[in-house]
C-alpha cells in the first residue's frame, strides 16, 4: 500500500500514513499530535524498486 506524507496546519506537525486506495479517498486525515483535521497532502520523492533483470 501507499505511503502519504501530511502536514497539519494548526501545529506544523509533518506524519505519514500507510493507506489504501479506498481509505486515501475517503480524506478523513486526522493530526496524531494535536487531532486537528486541517492537514494537506506533502508531495515528496519517492523511489520505486523493480525486480527487472537487466
Amino acid at each position: 500500500m501507499p505511503t502519504y506524507s501530511y502536514e497539519c496546519r494548526k501545529c506544523n506537525h509533518r506524519f505519514q500514513e500507510i493507506l489504501s486506495f479506498k481509505e486515501y479517498e475517503e480524506g478523513k486525515r486526522k493530526c496524531p499530535k494535536c487531532g486537528s483535521r486541517n492537514v494537506v497532502q506533502v508531495l515528496e520523492t519517492f523511489f520505486a524498486k523493480t525486480s527487472r533483470k537487466a
